[in-house]
């Protein structure tokens, strides 16, 4: 029998993300809130896809799909590193990519399951909300806030899409952005992994 392995990330459910920017928002006074508004909406990030032709998800889906192992060129250190889905949030070097992931989405839960080449079995537990079209969840948020001086946030937020019977998106996109007084500034970056779902035979 297998070892299974069973890993609990630290994921963001989006209601506690709410609660958390609305206690750190309190700080700010009254009469500064307006312009910390127009602040904070210059900086958003805008996405023009539209995805409406996207098909729902079910109450809970399980699907299967294979994971590969890329090698990229990073420009800032000029280094040849190995990067691939499971690997992101995983760090392990010794993935069996020969095995198919399993993917299972429910209400507000998504859970992947994977090998590693000593045969030990992994699964790991992502907290998030489920849409029409997509499936959401945080693996970093992080915020730093001096009243009225200066504020800082960082998040890696997913959402899963379904476009078709035949693919899976896992949509990464990578948000930091800051505020110095009235002077707000925002960076950004997304990355897609596209996977062809197995069928079942």
């Amino acid at each position: 029998m297998k070892k299974i392995i069973k890993h609990h990330l630290d994921s963001f459910r989006e209601k506690d993300l709410k609660r958390y920017s609305k206690i750190i928002n309190q700080y700010f006074k009254r009469k500064f809130r307006f312009i910390f508004f127009l602040v904070i909406s210059s900086c958003a990030v805008q996405n023009q896809i539209n995805k409406d032709e996207y098909k729902k998800f079910p109450k809970q889906m399980n699907v299967k799909f294979y994971d590969k192992l890329d090698t990229i060129f990073t420009q800032y250190d000029n280094r040849l590193v190995t990067r691939s889905f499971v690997k992101d949030f995983s760090n392990k070097d010794n993935i069996d990519y020969s095995k198919p992931l399993e993917l299972t989405i429910g209400k507000d839960m998504m859970h992947l399951k994977f090998e590693d080449t000593l045969n030990r079995q992994y699964v790991l537990k992502f907290y998030g909300k489920l849409h029409k079209r997509k499936f959401t969840f945080y693996t970093n948020y992080e915020t730093i806030s001096f009243p009225i001086l200066f504020m800082t946030k960082q998040m890696t937020k997913y959402a899963v899409y379904w476009p078709n019977d035949d693919e899976i998106i896992f949509e990464e996109q990578n948000i930091s952005a800051g505020m110095l007084l009235f002077f707000g500034d925002s960076r950004s970056s997304q990355f897609d992994y596209k996977f062809k779902i197995l069928k079942d035979e």
